[in-house]
């Protein structure tokens, strides 16, 4: 798998094993300045399929400040900032969770951002705490947007998150139940 290929060249990378990092060095791993940056950038980067969860949690703590930067780099293709925020949903934590709302939200920023945004916060937020976050989003002003969220909604929190689109798509008529179908199926309508 690319990914594993990928982790394997980093570890194998040029730097002295053994040698320790400087606090806060973000761009160092075991000892090496780049190979933690450039595998990210190859993993954001990447074409075919998807990077294995455990592959970005393999790249540890120091990775979240590197993705971090990228998910809210405008100069950034939206491509591979929404890679970058699977890197920070797999990661976790406070920061993670802090930038996929901030993105989810963000109604300038691209409808891939904020739909890995969405995606994302789907694994960082317990059922509760996600149906409040994002049931504002099924009235977001980008359809898609509103789908996506649905759609999170109805995979990672089935009870709250089904009576909320369900009510979404009686306020639509016919529009909102196609826009909501799939989220809709998921729910058994």
């Amino acid at each position: 798998m690319l990914a594993s290929a990928l982790l394997a060249l980093t570890l194998a990378g040029p730097g002295t094993p053994g040698t320790p990092c400087a606090p806060g060095d973000t761009a160092c791993v075991a000892g090496a300045k780049e190979p933690l940056r450039d595998t990210i950038l190859s993993y954001v980067g990447a074409i075919d399929g998807t990077i294995d969860p455990g592959a970005w949690r393999a790249l540890g703590p120091e990775a979240e400040p590197i993705l971090a930067e990228l998910a809210e780099s405008a100069g950034e293709l939206p491509t591979r900032r929404a890679r970058a925020l699977e890197g920070l949903a797999a990661l976790g934590g406070a920061r993670a969770e802090a930038l996929h709302l901030r993105a989810a939200r963000g109604t300038a920023l691209p409808r891939a951002v904020r739909s890995a945004a969405l995606r994302g916060l789907g694994r960082l937020l317990p059922s509760d705490r996600l149906v409040r976050e994002l049931r504002p989003l099924l009235d977001d002003r980008d359809r898609m947007v509103q789908a996506a969220a649905a759609d999170v909604l109805a995979r990672r929190a089935p009870a709250a998150g089904c009576e909320a689109i369900r009510a979404r798509a009686l306020g639509e008529g016919r529009s909102g139940r196609g826009r909501l179908a799939a989220a809709l199926t998921r729910c058994g309508r």
